[in-house]
């Protein structure tokens, strides 16, 4: 019998790559550039909800023109399914940041909230997300208050990438109200979905 080399083969003699058998569903084999590799899940995402659901118990007042952290405490919901590499959740409720798993991740974050009790003649809502260090802020987008002061639904979706300094710092997020007097925030959300890796 001829000896035929495995590069040659084509369907239906190829096989699936090794550990197949024991890899649990959804697990995607990431080569470790060494020869070898691992199943693992690379994507993944939670989903993080502030009890403080109604503005008689806002998460937060802020004054205009006062750069106010966001605040989720993820005691309303939260629900996950992490990559197979995360340690700890993708939002730190008591530090109130998104927290990285790797550099160059890529994370898509979804900030939510309600605000009420607004007032100007063109009042808006600056959101940033603050990696401190030389970086600094990374993302900055306002969106204007139209509904005369009442509840008004609120959401910022941006994409990040990972660097050293976010590793480190965490994404702080923060509100700044700019328009007359102050305005109430609540309901507070996060959606965050880890998109891809480097290695």
């Amino acid at each position: 019998m001829a000896n035929i080399s495995h590069s040659t083969l084509t369907d239906p003699y190829l096989h699936e790559p090794k550990g197949v058998a024991a890899a649990p569903a959804g697990r995607h084999y990431h080569s470790d550039g060494a020869g070898s590799g691992a199943w693992e899940k690379i994507q993944g995402w939670g989903q993080y909800q502030d009890s403080r659901t109604t503005v008689g118990t806002p998460v937060f007042n802020t004054a205009t023109g006062v750069r106010t952290k966001y605040l989720n405490n993820g005691a309303g919901l939260t629900l996950e399914y992490l990559p197979s590499d995360a340690t700890v959740p993708l939002w730190d409720v008591v530090a109130n940041k998104h927290i990285a798993i790797e550099e160059n991740d890529v994370y898509d974050v979804r900030t939510s909230f309600i605000a009420e009790n607004y007032a100007g003649t063109a009042p808006y809502i600056l959101c940033e997300l603050d990696i401190g260090g030389g970086p600094g802020v990374i993302f900055s987008q306002s969106i204007p208050l139209l509904k005369g002061g009442v509840a008004q639904p609120v959401s910022f979706s941006f994409p990040v990438f990972t660097g050293s300094t976010y590793i480190v710092n965490g994404g702080e997020i923060y509100l700044t109200y700019v328009g007359t007097g102050t305005c109430d925030i609540y309901a507070t959300s996060n959606l965050i979905h880890r998109q891809s890796r480097e290695t």
